[in-house]
């Protein structure tokens, strides 16, 4: 699997675009900077295949609704905080930034995870764990030797657990619950 970071230019949060060589589509892990993200799509000769979202702050979505207008059928992947937060600026903390974000897309574009396992590309699977604190709607994914863990876990850092939707508590549970899925992965992203 290939995987190609982005950095965004909006607080630096990242994107990542994952790819398997036989397959003409790939994944996106969050949505941020969607020119840059179709420019590389392009230069790759890959389609979206779905974009799954580790939590719906606005750092982390505001791609989104330029990806929709590239492709209408996008398939969006979160927990079902994150759907609702996905329609909500306040709950994505848009409402507090320049242009508030309210996805334009469709509830049939959106597909809710739970803890348990998605097929990304035959016989390649991906875990999906709930993993809130920073946000209710944290979620991680481990692909291959690879985890996504958004703001959930940073290696050296605190998770920020300040905004209106956080939880100190289940922050601390959910980095301990991160840290003993890190056993079987070479990488954190």
């Amino acid at each position: 699997m290939d995987v190609n970071r982005l950095v965004n230019s909006f607080y630096n949060s990242n994107t990542y675009i994952l790819s398997e060589k036989e397959y003409d589509y790939a994944w996106l892990i969050d949505a941020g900077d969607a020119q840059e993200i179709i420019s590389r799509l392009n230069s790759i000769n890959k389609k979206i295949g779905g974009i799954l979202l580790t939590h719906t702050h606005f750092d982390h979505i505001y791609g989104l609704n330029d990806l929709f207008d590239y492709d209408p059928d996008i398939k969006i992947y979160t927990s079902s905080e994150g759907k609702e937060s996905l329609f909500s600026d306040k709950f994505n903390l848009s409402k507090y930034h320049e242009k508030p974000f309210v996805f334009k897309g469709h509830e049939r574009n959106i597909n809710i995870l739970k803890d348990g396992w998605l097929e990304l590309w035959p016989g390649i699977p991906c875990s999906v764990c709930p993993t809130p604190g920073h946000d209710l709607s944290c979620l991680t994914y481990g692909i291959k030797e690879y985890l996504f863990t958004g703001d959930s876990y940073i290696p050296g850092k605190r998770t920020v657990a300040i905004f209106p939707r956080s939880n100190r508590n289940s922050a601390a549970e959910s980095t301990n619950k991160i840290l003993s899925l890190l056993r079987d992965k070479k990488y954190i992203c």
